[in-house]
């Protein structure tokens, strides 16, 4: 790939502390990746469901300021994306540099007051938050090993660790957070009662990466992220009718909340979901949880000759957009109204 990088930045030295070092470290992701500037950055991070501006991601690499967790990894899945890394490298990466932050944070944070027992909890730090209209992307499995790496400062030897993310095993549920607003889903009926059933807990993922599914002669999208949150909606068929769900996946160490709006595609033509779940609403994943939305919450009877899609949006809580939508894969019921056809195997 051919750089279109502007002016050279403004070099860095990783003895001004741990802030330096971890934007040392962003420059270098970008550059292992083939250099994009940072416009091209913006534009790719648009395509995959965020967006942030060119300056934020530059700001972000200059070590000045501790970018927020959301930036971070806007930052990293633009730079894989434009690299045409795979998923499953970027879902690894994602958890690596969510863990590489968290130790940055750490780092960061303040000393205890003076004759305060060290052992004694230290003071809670505001969370860092997410711009209003800007989106994020995240999730993901560890991908590096651990690297110290040693920094020179007024505050002596400190050292960044860029980890492997440790998916927790136990006791994994999701909660109503509440309704997101009146945003409503694109045209199409706003048919059924609303939905408060609590989404079921489920187990942790069994394999690095997990596959999204909802169950037998089900598919789904590529993975989305957002919030360190991998997504996907999904269809499955059933003997009469087929099922529309969003499969939802926190590999991270902190609980996520997102809105979701579902809806399905019939015959070309968007339907908002019944209920809560056509016009949004809230969740909280717990650490290591893998879920889907409400079973039957939407679907459709089979109509022959008809192709159906499942439609999502999946994006931070205090985004004033729904911004990105994303599909999962065409089914075609056949014109005996019966036996259906995935697009892949068409």
């Amino acid at each position: 790939m051919v750089s279109k990088q502007g002016r050279q930045e403004a070099r860095i030295d990783p003895a001004e502390g741990p802030l330096a070092v971890f934007a040392i470290e962003l420059r270098q992701l970008r550059k292992e990746c083939g250099s994009p500037a940072y416009r091209e950055l913006a534009t790719w991070s648009a395509k995959v469901g965020s967006a942030y501006s060119d300056t934020t991601f530059s700001i972000a690499a200059r070590g000045q300021t501790q970018p927020s967790l959301p930036v971070v990894l806007a930052y990293v899945q633009a730079c894989l994306t434009y690299a045409k890394a795979d998923e499953q490298r970027i879902t690894r990466e994602l958890a690596a540099w969510t863990s590489r932050w968290e130790a940055l944070e750490e780092a960061l944070a303040p000393a205890p007051p003076a004759g305060c027992d060290e052992t004694g909890d230290r003071p809670q730090l505001p969370q860092a938050g997410l711009p209003p209209g800007e989106a994020d992307v995240s999730g993901g499995q560890p991908v590096r090993r651990p690297v110290a790496h040693h920094v020179r400062g007024r505050r002596g030897v400190m050292a960044i660790l860029g980890g492997v993310a440790v998916l927790a095993g136990l006791g994994f549920g999701v909660r109503y957070i509440g309704a997101p607003g009146s945003a409503t889903a694109e045209s199409g009926p706003q048919a059924g009662p609303s939905e408060e059933a609590s989404l079921p807990a489920a187990a942790p993922p069994a394999a690095p990466s997990p596959t999204p599914g909802i169950g037998d002669n089900s598919r789904c999208a590529r993975l989305r992220y957002v919030s360190g949150l991998a997504w996907s909606p999904c269809t499955q068929v059933d003997t009469k009718k087929l099922d529309f769900a969003v499969w939802l996946s926190n590999p991270g160490k902190k609980p996520v909340i997102v809105k979701i709006k579902m809806a399905y595609v019939q015959a070309g033509t968007a339907y908002a979901c019944p209920g809560r779940w056509g016009t949004g609403v809230q969740v909280e994943i717990a650490p290591g949880a893998t879920m889907t939305s409400p079973e039957k919450v939407c679907a459709a009877d089979k109509l022959p000759a008809t192709a159906f899609q499942a439609k999502a949006w999946v994006i931070a809580p205090d985004e004033a957009s729904w911004g990105y939508r994303e599909m999962s894969q065409t089914v075609h019921v056949q014109a005996d109204g019966v036996t259906a056809v995935w697009a892949d195997e068409a």
